[in-house]
């Protein structure tokens, strides 16, 4: 016969495993994050792959006031892993048309489990769009790791870049320079 004090422990842990069961998604056992995460999507995610923000151990996210429940986290592999897409894009509008790679936004969002209408797309220097992500998705965002085939670093427009193909596109001939947000670490989903 299990004692009283048996007894309890097993009925708290499964009280707690109940707990974490509806709580939420589960995180993914495929994070397939192997090297430095470049890139966090926090929100209304299906598949994260990291807990809550942690004051003591999220510095940045910290300073930059984000916080989040869950996240789905990508490094270079992962995003590579994903279908590629090169576009031809003059960024600064205007300027010199380069050739952009990287997945589509839609199958980045996709990987994370995203569901939701806006997003906040944040840099590293604060800087923040909110966007509609069918507005987005439709005008054929990507989020670039290259340009020209060199891939981008810290101190110049990376980790990652929003870009869309406005020099292969008529539509987008005059779309402004604002939601080309670079430098980008952060995705918010709502």
């Amino acid at each position: 016969m299990l004692s009283l004090t048996r007894r309890s422990a097993i009925a708290a842990a499964c009280g707690a495993t109940l707990a974490l069961s509806l709580s939420g998604p589960a995180l993914s056992q495929d994070t397939d994050v192997t090297g430095p995460v470049i890139l966090t999507v926090t929100g209304n995610l299906a598949a994260p792959t990291r807990q809550a923000y942690s004051e003591a151990d999220d510095k940045f996210f910290g300073y930059q006031d984000v916080d989040f429940d869950m996240a789905a986290q990508f490094d270079v592999g992962k995003l590579m892993g994903l279908e590629l897409h090169t576009v031809k894009a003059d960024f600064p509008k205007g300027g010199q048309v380069y050739s952009f790679e990287g997945p589509l936004l839609a199958d980045v969002l996709k990987a994370a489990g995203a569901d939701g209408k806006t997003i906040t797309v944040q840099a590293l220097d604060g800087y923040a769009v909110e966007a509609d992500v069918a507005d987005l998705v439709d005008a054929g965002a990507v989020v670039a790791l290259s340009r020209d085939g060199q891939p981008f670093a810290i101190g110049d427009y990376g980790p990652t870049q929003i870009v869309f193909p406005r020099a292969e596109r008529a539509d987008l001939a005059d779309m402004s320079d604002d939601n080309w947000v670079w430098s980008i670490y952060h995705i918010n989903v709502k």
